[in-house]
């Protein structure tokens, strides 16, 4: 049961409605004082929790005196309820695109900082989207997801140069999905702290821990002067590699 409620967190259900549609499930039918008997879920929000989780389809009503209720499968009510988020989401990401908001991923002269895998990921994502001319990046582990791939091959698609240094092995997937995608691969080591440069203006710096995996701390800034050194010192190490 812990891994359903897990589930049914994830989804959105609070605590109370997740207990209650647990609790029924458990003595699979029952009236309200049955399943307030059961239910580790304070008697005053019994009834508003039980009304919710019928109207969504977790539970049904069974008869009105005494008023009863029975648990309706999770597996489809969940899948339906899957379903139907990812239908609002997707008609949320149209309507976003239609807006146009046109913010740029990091503000010149503001330092920005990640740490969390989320967050890193979700920076170089926007970064991707707001590339014009160039991005270059020196990699120790080549992780991506099909999003990433996919914003690369567009930006290859029209004209940016993608570039990546780090440690190459024909067996690595995701290296195989980028020059899949045209991105311009070339084997080399780097000893020194990793960076990335867009447009020879956004810099991203590692601050990343090699003893942490879970670790993707990271430094994003604008300078063009000092974003121009470095997009020549990649262009050094490129001929070298």
């Amino acid at each position: 049961m812990d891994e359903l409620k897990r589930i049914l967190s994830e989804i959105g259900l609070s605590n109370y409605k997740i207990e209650v549609y647990i609790t029924l499930l458990s003595i699979r039918y029952g009236t309200v004082q049955q399943i307030a008997k059961h239910c580790k879920v304070p008697a005053c929000k019994i009834y508003e929790n039980l009304k919710w989780l019928n109207e969504n389809g977790y539970i049904t009503q069974i008869s009105q005196k005494p008023l009863s209720y029975r648990a309706n499968n999770p597996e489809s009510v969940i899948k339906s309820e899957i379903e139907e988020k990812k239908e609002k989401m997707e008609n949320l990401k149209k309507d976003l695109e239609k807006i146009k908001l046109n913010f740029p991923a990091v503000e010149k002269d503001i330092i920005q900082i990640t740490t969390t895998r989320e967050g890193y990921f979700k920076k170089v994502k926007e970064s991707v989207k707001e590339a014009k001319d160039s991005i270059l990046y020196t990699a120790k582990h080549w992780r991506v997801d099909a999003e990433l791939v996919r914003l690369l091959e567009q930006k290859v698609k029209e004209g940016v140069v993608v570039r990546a240094l780090g440690p190459v092995s024909k067996d690595n997937q995701s290296i195989n999905w980028l020059k899949e995608a045209g991105i311009e691969i070339k084997n080399f080591d780097l000893k020194e702290t990793h960076f990335s440069v867009y447009d020879k203006s956004l810099i991203i710096i590692s601050l990343r821990k090699e003893s942490k995996k879970s670790d993707y701390s990271a430094v994003w800034f604008k300078s063009e002067t000092l974003g121009k050194i470095l997009a020549d010192h990649f262009d050094n190490l490129w001929k070298n590699a």
